[in-house]
């Protein structure tokens, strides 16, 4: 087994960041500790889930040699009835299995039993589904994990489907989604810390990383970002992005998700760090990188011939997503001399009676576009498909005869919005509908000029970005050359030996020299 590294500490705290936090702690009333009056802890209980209309509780007595009352507190929604009779209720309470020194830890046969020993530690195990038992006579509490599984099955992703490649994928339960990642990496290396955030939500987020291979830099900053966090509740890991993210103004996403176990397994052992959150199926990876929104789980699965011809062809169908309609119209509103006489000729005729000049052709059929788009997503799925590809149909053909746009027009918009479904980040694919309105209106006022200075403008924006640390347009800038056999093309998969520089700092080799089997020589026959 890999020899375990030592994590380098985290950053001591400001001189104000300890007084705020010393000030905060003084403030902050201590919590009531659990009375050994039965009847003094469940009235304070009864008050705390008054008007709780799913949360219950059972009385019964444990028959020991001096009996003692007790209540079971427990919220209805989640309970598992059958573990909670066969492993609570039945014990404590059959006189056949109780011995006069038993002690009530012993009877309980539940997997997981926790000390509790203050009214708020208490309320939190109710709400988080556990059972909570009092003992009159005892000032400690006893939550027991007898929540019932009521998540969906483990099922193959719907957003980021490969053709080949695992089919299950994250679900809205946090430890079955840390159990997948498990699955995919048995070592005592792979690390989990579960975190509470949100005052009145008390969302349970898991932060995982593999010990010796991630950037010890970049964990104490997640978890720096993290412990900074104070709001009412986290219903979804989009919150989450948007309050650790780096740079909030930006349209480009910095932090990526992934539904996959496989492909959050894969950025687990390049050095990244997984942020889960329960009750949603998405995953954050941080850092990332624009690159690593144009890669597919299923380049890895391939032989390396056919994963670089389409990640070469992403790339090319990316620029095409972004300023295929602008360079449309920067061509045949200022720049004829550049298209062929004989097209030329061709696409007057076809903007012959076309009442509007190429922006306001392109910008109604865009607008459309995304519209019929929009409305496939919000829909029912069957009716949502057909709405979308009948109605793109149906609109473009009305459009072209009624003679508002082009038929050039039309295939131009179509291609684009081709073009943006091969982008395999959802959230890179809607940061370039966005700005592909902003080309197509800098196209209309200049031309190419525009098209340059919007790139330019770009093309400083995206070096200026950081995602916790790690430079945006990583390896292009800096130029990392070693890093390169996984960008635009995928070397063969013997070749990738070291793992992302710009990501792991330490324990960079990932495989040895000469792993792959070389085929043996052909013996010679005698004759």
């Amino acid at each position: 087994m890999e020899e375990c590294k030592m994590v380098k500490p985290r950053k001591p705290l400001k001189l104000w960041e300890k007084k705020a936090r010393e000030l905060e702690q003084e403030n902050s009333p201590e919590p009531q500790a659990i009375s050994d009056d039965l009847h003094t802890s469940s009235a304070i209980l009864d008050d705390i889930f008054r008007d709780c209309a799913d949360v219950g509780n059972r009385d019964f007595l444990i028959p020991l040699s001096a009996p003692r009352p007790a209540r079971l507190y427990l919220l209805k929604g989640m309970m598992d009835k059958d573990m909670i009779n066969e492993s609570v209720i039945d014990p404590l309470t059959d006189p056949q299995r109780i011995r006069p020194e038993s002690e009530i830890t012993d009877l309980i046969s539940a997997h997981k039993l926790t000390p509790v020993e203050d009214f708020e530690q208490a309320t939190k195990s109710i709400l988080n589904g556990e059972a909570l038992l009092l003992v009159h006579g005892s000032a400690t509490a006893w939550a027991i994990n007898t929540r019932a599984a009521q998540t969906r099955g483990v099922d193959e992703p719907e957003t980021q489907s490969v053709v080949r490649g695992p089919r299950d994928g994250f679900i809205e339960d946090l430890e079955t989604n840390i159990a997948l990642v498990r699955k995919r990496l048995k070592t005592p290396l792979l690390k989990s810390t579960i975190i509470s955030i949100g005052t009145m939500s008390q969302t349970q987020i898991a932060v995982l990383h593999i010990d010796s291979v991630a950037n010890p830099k970049v964990l104490d900053e997640v978890h720096a970002r993290l412990d900074k966090i104070d709001i009412d509740g986290i219903v979804d890991s989009g919150q989450l992005e948007q309050l650790i993210e780096d740079n909030a103004i930006t349209p480009f996403p910095q932090i990526a998700n992934t539904e996959r176990p496989d492909g959050a397994a894969a950025a687990l052992l390049d050095g990244r760090v997984a942020i889960m959150t329960d009750n949603t199926p998405f995953v954050l990876i941080v850092p990332t990188v624009l690159t690593d929104m144009l890669q597919s789980s299923e380049d890895y699965y391939e032989r390396f011939h056919f994963a670089t011809a389409i990640r070469a062809m992403r790339y090319v169908l990316f620029a095409l997503a972004l300023l295929g309609p602008a360079l449309y119209i920067a061509i045949t509103t200022f720049h004829h001399e550049l298209i062929p006489t004989l097209l030329l000729i061709r696409l007057i005729g076809t903007r012959a009676g076309i009442p509007f000049p190429a922006i306001v052709e392109a910008l109604m059929m865009e607008l459309a576009f995304e519209a019929l788009r929009e409305a496939g997503v919000r829909l029912p799925k069957p009716v949502g498909q057909a709405v979308s590809i009948v109605g793109a149909l149906v609109i473009g053909q009305a459009a072209v005869q009624a003679g508002l746009v082009s038929p050039i027009m039309v295939i131009v918009v179509a291609g684009t919005g081709i073009a943006s479904f091969t982008v395999p980040g959802f959230n890179l694919a809607i940061s370039v509908r966005l700005l592909r309105f902003v080309f197509m209106l800098l196209a209309a006022g200049m031309g190419l000029y525009g098209i340059n200075l919007g790139l330019s403008i770009l093309l400083f924006h995206l070096v200026s970005l950081r995602s916790f640390g790690v430079p945006y347009l990583a390896p292009l800038a800096p130029i990392t050359i070693g890093d390169w056999k996984d960008m635009i093309i995928r070397a063969p998969t013997w070749w990738l030996q070291a793992r992302p520089t710009f990501v792991a700092k330490e324990n960079i080799h990932r495989q040895k020299k000469g792993a792959r089997s070389v085929q043996p020589p052909v013996e010679e026959k005698d004759e």
